[in-house]
């Protein structure tokens, strides 16, 4: 993959860092209490059937936990699988203590489905998807070219708000 193949409204577009964790309480904590990220907006027991969630092209079974804070420009997420699989699920299987498994860039929605396009026309299917009323998402597995699964977020107007309010401390 050349780098200078990839459009500017996708790769200048760097939005998130995210964390697959075993306790998303103890990750959350860490942030606040020793690096001083201020508050996370929690959104609990996410469910695939709820969010016209897949994986790998099939109806998810997936339950997640999902904390976002802002932090320097970007967001930064926290995820606990709680039931059913998924990419977060088979993270935590492989890598049982946690760790940084995908990062994201943000598009606006209208711009999704190109930026989702630019990514699968490359050979890179789309491994997992939802849809939430801040945003559409897909995950691709990117982790043999960097070492982590990338997501495309198309934000709606709802998102945009939702990160201002983040932004400002306010969620």
């Amino acid at each position: 993959m050349e780098p200078a193949s990839f459009p500017p409204s996708i790769g200048t577009r760097f939005g998130q860092v995210a964390w697959v964790v075993p306790d998303i309480q103890v990750a959350e904590r860490f942030f606040r209490e020793t690096l001083g990220v201020p508050g996370f907006a929690k959104l609990e027991n996410i469910r695939a059937q709820d969010t016209a969630g897949t994986l790998r092209g099939q109806p998810g079974d997936f339950v997640f936990h999902l904390y976002l804070a802002h932090s320097g420009g970007a967001l930064l997420e926290l995820i606990q699988p709680v039931s059913g699989g998924s990419l977060f699920q088979e993270f935590l299987a492989r890598h049982p203590d946690g760790g940084v498994q995908h990062v994201a860039y943000m598009v606006p929605v209208e711009e999704f489905d190109q930026a989702v396009a630019q990514l699968t026309d490359r050979g890179y299917p789309v491994v997992q998807a939802l849809t939430l009323p801040v945003a559409s998402v897909a995950f691709f597995d990117t982790t043999a070219e960097i070492g982590v699964a990338t997501e495309i977020i198309g934000v709606t107007a709802a998102g945009r708000e939702f990160v201002a309010q983040l932004q400002s401390g306010a969620a």
